[in-house]
């Protein structure tokens, strides 16, 4: 008799909460939809003639035109601005992930005076609001002779996004058995063999998890850029997007066909990086 009502019970809780269920899965639903819509508005409409997007009328293009993609990369030249994008994008990723590994392991794993001090101060430069650092990042390149340079500029997002991947880092490497690196040492690895072969591979997902977002804050920075480029040759997608409307005048679809393939870029790193990302956004929830 009592299994019988704990099953009955079980039953009725079960059916209070398929409402509460349909409600949340429903909410989620339309605020990805909400999200995606202009995305999804912009990447059709690349498709569309110029009349149509005035008019209005119809979601979908009618008649599908490429004239918008031919305009971006014929009359502003687009790919010699993606080619610049993806030059700080990569360099600037890679120059914090090398500098932020090599500060993060010690400070994950030594103790030493002035460790936490360290540690904090990397912290709290999340903190520092980008604006704030205009004046002197500008007065510091100009000093260093990189003004309007491709490597003042890979140098300052390096340094931009070292504080985020060290913290990152610094984290995900505290999860790794310390058992790993002493098995190591016992064959006679070195320090730097020691993160060569063993604390590099495993730290795959967090380094895919901070490659991407430091990636994709590079691609889409326009402040710095506008702030140390004059020349066209240095200037980033960014730049070039919104040089558009004075280059194009009236063409839309030039413009709506160049904020799409600046989409695609971070849209498909993410995806061919997905599993790692997640495995790296998870390491450490779950303590075995």
């Amino acid at each position: 008799m009592t299994s019988i009502n704990r099953s009955s019970g079980a039953r009725r809780a079960i059916r209070r909460g398929i409402p509460a269920t349909i409600l949340l899965y429903g909410a989620v639903t339309v605020a990805t939809i909400l999200s995606l819509l202009p995305t999804v508005w912009v990447m059709v409409s690349s498709f569309k003639t110029a009349a149509q997007i005035n008019s209005g009328e119809g979601f979908w293009p009618a008649p599908a035109t490429l004239q918008g993609y031919i305009d971006a990369f014929t009359q502003i030249h687009l790919q010699e601005y993606i080619l610049n994008s993806l030059i700080y994008a990569v360099g600037g990723t890679a120059g914090a992930l090398v500098v932020a590994f090599l500060a993060a392991y010690p400070l994950a794993r030594f103790h030493f005076l002035g460790k936490g001090f360290l540690n904090a101060t990397f912290a709290l430069a999340l903190a520092i609001p980008l604006v704030g650092l205009a004046t002197p990042v500008f007065f510091i390149i100009r000093e260093l002779g990189l003004f309007d340079s491709k490597g003042g500029l890979v140098v300052l997002y390096a340094a931009l996004q070292f504080p985020f991947t060290f913290v990152v880092l610094r984290s995900f490497l505290q999860t790794i058995p310390p058992e790993l690196e002493e098995a190591a040492i016992m064959d006679g690895a070195g320090y730097f063999t020691l993160l060569r072969r063993v604390i590099l591979p495993l730290s795959r997902p967090a380094i895919a998890t901070v490659s991407v977002v430091a990636f994709v804050q590079i691609w889409n920075e326009f402040f710095f850029a506008n702030l140390l480029t004059v020349s066209s040759e240095n200037q980033n997608v960014q730049l070039a997007l919104a040089a558009f409307k004075s280059q194009f005048g009236f063409n839309i679809t030039g413009a709506l066909a160049g904020a799409t393939i600046i989409m695609l870029v971070p849209i498909a790193l993410f995806l061919i990086l997905q599993r790692q990302v997640i495995e790296g956004l998870t390491a450490g929830a779950v303590k075995s």
